[in-house]
């Protein structure tokens, strides 16, 4: 006797089973997985990307492979046997089949609801925080990511930033990051990241929305201590008061590029904005005073409106958070809090001049460094060596370490690929307009005087500080007035 199909004779099929089975065995793996997650708390990257952008593809395919089958075999027995009446399809609950496929039909679409509910959520979620961004794409986005947690901003969250309320940018951010997921897939990105300076986001809707401007701030106080790197000089130091300028009276200092009150427009000649040749400046009375560099492109002309920008913070901190420092500044600040001890002979120098070479990998850069810098101490420095080998290869590993924190072969990335616009020791930063070079018709210039944005208080050697609270003229520490007439950046290259 034959025994009683549970289900109608269509579903009988392999396409069928093989769906069944999918969808049986991929979401017991999906369950299991949500209870892994949870109990260690989303600490595992990897997991997460298992379970929201995998497993419910896998589990819907499988789905969709059950009625596929359904439909294979009626055409094919419709095609073989073109005289059997399979009938229309309708529901009819008084035959056993036609439950039991109700049943496993609801069943399954339950199952695919609440998968579909949970995992989207926890989809976007995973996809929102920080080490889907930084961490997923590792070979990629190391940079930024290292960069990103060393920084002033490193407990803010990429999207906060780059992202960002509201559904536009949600869209554009999702299909930007199509993109950028199949260039990485198909290893076609570029090598360095390029910085999406077109398509950043304004101020107002990032930085203002946790830095209040109209909090009244006046100055900052910054010292810094410069170390020679041949050991004729002593080490130079230098305090200054940052004329920040904030609050209600935003009428000088740095913070006066921001005044409400006086709009500046610019327009610069390349994509990274660091050839600025055009500026517009209107006072609050209506007033229009436009400066152009000597060659400048727009020299008789207005540029075009595609090119114009009003200026707001981040075109000066256009590095908060992905900042890749120069080896001038690490070795400063390494020999400064002792890091690295200041005696050791041609230490900053050698230490430079390591870091600054070209190399295609980490591994290489590692292995070189410690070679050059030991091969150095050991023939060059042979009696020093051999009384301080603890100090030198302490500095040895600290200037590796260093470097693997700040530039990154095997993605290009170095300080002088990302210029900071913070300063103008070495990328033009200020200078891009306080050059001295960018006149109005009438001859008004653009100041290029130290005093628009600090004040320096002491300078000098250590132990022979000059010190004055009203001010002193800038005096290099090799005692010659060359850098009158230059900008710092014409020397100054951040590595050897």
């Amino acid at each position: 006797m034959t025994k009683p199909r549970r289900f109608s004779r269509l579903f009988y099929n392999r396409i069928t089973y093989m769906g069944v089975i999918i969808f049986l065995i991929f979401t017991v793996v999906e369950i299991c997985l949500f209870i892994l997650d949870f109990l260690e708390k989303g600490k595992n990257l990897y997991l997460g990307l298992v379970m929201y952008a995998l497993l419910p593809g896998v589990i819907f395919f499988g789905i969709l492979l059950i009625p596929a089958g359904v439909f294979w075999k009626k055409r094919r027995i419709r095609r073989e046997f073109p005289d059997v009446e399979l009938g229309r399809f309708r529901i009819d609950l008084s035959l056993p089949h036609h439950r039991n496929a109700l049943l496993v039909f609801i069943i399954a679409f339950s199952v695919l609801i609440f998968i579909s509910l949970v995992g989207s959520y926890k989809a976007f979620q995973y996809s929102e925080s920080v080490k889907f961004c930084g961490a997923l794409c590792h070979e990629v986005m190391n940079p930024e990511y290292t960069a990103y947690r060393q920084s002033p901003h490193g407990k803010v969250k990429c999207v906060d930033c780059h992202i960002g309320p509201g559904a536009e940018w949600y869209v554009r951010s999702k299909l930007s990051g199509m993109r950028q997921v199949f260039r990485t897939l198909t290893r076609t990105y570029d090598r360095p990241i390029q910085t999406p300076v077109k398509n950043l986001r304004p101020a107002e809707a990032t930085c203002k929305q946790c830095h209040w401007p109209g909090k009244y701030f006046s100055t900052m106080d910054f010292s810094r201590s410069y170390f020679s790197g041949d050991d004729s000089w002593p080490p130079w130091h230098i305090r200054l008061l940052l004329r920040v300028g904030s609050g209600k009276d935003q009428s000088y200092g740095v913070h006066a590029h921001m005044n409400i009150q006086n709009a500046i427009t610019y327009a610069a000649e390349d994509k990274k904005r660091q050839n600025i040749t055009w500026v517009k400046s209107v006072a609050e009375d209506g007033k229009e005073t436009i400066y152009v560099s000597p060659d400048s492109i727009w020299k008789d002309k207005t540029p075009p409106a595609d090119r114009l920008r009003t200026m707001d913070c981040i075109d000066c901190h256009n590095r908060p958070t992905h900042q890749f420092l120069a080896p001038y500044r690490l070795i400063n600040k390494a020999m400064q809090l002792g890091d690295i001890d200041p005696s050791i002979p041609m230490i900053k120098e050698k230490a430079m001049e390591a870091m600054s070479k070209e190399y295609k990998t980490a591994k290489e850069a590692t292995a070189s460094i410690k070679k050059d810098l030991e091969e150095y101490y050991r023939t060059k420095q042979a009696t020093y060596y051999a009384a301080n080998p603890e100090k030198v290869e302490k500095a040895i590993q600290t200037v590796v370490g260093l470097f693997s924190t700040n530039m990154f072969p095997d993605m290009k990335v170095r300080w002088d690929t990302h210029p900071d616009n913070i300063g103008h020791m070495v990328s033009k930063g200020c200078f891009r307009c306080h050059d001295g070079e960018h006149k109005s018709r009438d001859g008004k210039v653009i100041t290029h005087s130290c005093n628009a944005c600090h004040l320096i208080v002491e300078q000098g050697p250590e132990g022979q500080l000059e010190k004055n609270i009203d001010g002193l003229d800038f005096k290099h520490p090799d005692g010659d007035d060359a850098w009158k007439e230059m900008s710092c950046t014409d020397c100054h290259t951040g590595g050897a």
